[in-house]
């Protein structure tokens, strides 16, 4: 603290508020981080997701991925030294055993996933993404916490948007860093599987009852998100361009159940090949990425106006 009271000995602030100001700068750039950081996690999650279909669906013969697949490791490894640096740059919002884990995950993954077992494979990347995506909503929870002194400014406000404002906002986070990703973590694994199989021609008994039970994950999770879709765009008055997408591309997530229940899983030889379920699921999970990544920026543009609001409130206690 003392060299923050040298910075500001010849400000115009008193020297007994220079408490406050430490500690509304800590919050936000707290807030500010953890932002960046659900960014690059989610970027992360994104790629291990598609490195767990096209792993899939070389073990199940298709070498078509194999290029494609080099490359995307190549850049794990580059997400992963990168995620390391800014952890280490941004202080104590991932414990060091939360790192650890992550790290001994990716290479366990990484490491002779030729000679892996199907089933281990895809345990071993769900489990990777259910760790980021855990680190994920620890992250967004910090930003459900006021900036010093907003909760005094909101309670003082009048007027019937303010006070609401935080509770819009926690919707959101769950919304954008929770349940969305979860849903798309389902797509994913129907992806894995379905791609495994067309890939192989094959579908045994262990991964048909796991690809109906991943199938009826989504059905009831779509259900849910498009009435949470609906509720979000109203409430937020359409600040999000990109939900609606949700709506729209529900007929394109029936076609790609409808084909992996009755072509997959039908019990006849399989007529749609690995590229063209990977193409498919590929474009419904990249739509809701985008929302997601819409929502994340919409929060952050509320993080920065708490911040303008409170400096040009003229409020000091």
């Amino acid at each position: 603290m003392k060299h923050i009271y040298n910075l500001m000995k010849n400000s115009a602030i008193p020297i007994d508020e220079v408490q406050k100001y430490h500690e509304l700068c800590e919050s936000y750039m707290r807030g500010e981080n953890a932002l960046s950081l659900i960014y690059q996690l989610n970027q992360l999650i994104k790629a291990v997701q598609k490195h767990r279909g096209m792993t899939m669906a070389l073990i199940g013969g298709n070498s078509g991925f194999r290029n494609e697949f080099t490359l995307l490791q190549f850049q794990i490894d580059r997400r992963m030294a990168t995620l390391k640096v800014f952890i280490a740059k941004v202080g104590k919002l991932v414990a060091q055993r939360e790192q650890d884990s992550l790290y001994f995950a990716w290479q366990t993954i990484r490491q002779d996933w030729q000679d892996d077992k199907l089933s281990d494979n895809f345990e071993l990347h769900s489990h990777f993404v259910d760790q980021l995506q855990g680190i994920v909503f620890s992250l967004a929870r910090e930003l459900e916490v006021p900036l010093p002194g907003q909760t005094d400014y909101i309670e003082n406000r009048n007027d019937s948007v303010a006070y609401p404002h935080m509770f819009k906002q926690i919707e959101l986070l769950n919304f954008s860093a929770k349940e969305l990703p979860e849903m798309i973590e389902q797509i994913a694994k129907v992806r894995g599987l379905s791609t495994f199989m067309a890939a192989s021609g094959t579908v045994d008994y262990q991964h048909d009852r796991k690809l109906r039970f991943v199938l009826q994950c989504v059905k009831q999770q779509y259900e849910k998100l498009r009435h949470q879709s609906e509720r979000l765009q109203s409430v937020l008055d359409g600040a999000i361009s990109s939900l609606p997408e949700i709506k729209t591309m529900e007929l394109k997530l029936i076609y790609l159940l409808e084909t992996v229940e009755n072509d997959v899983l039908g019990g006849g030889s399989i007529k749609t090949n690995s590229h063209q379920l990977f193409k498919l699921a590929t474009e419904l999970i990249d739509v809701y990425w985008a929302v997601v990544n819409e929502g994340l920026m919409l929060v952050r543009r509320w993080h920065e106006d708490v911040l303008e609001v409170w400096l040009k409130s003229g409020t000091q206690k």
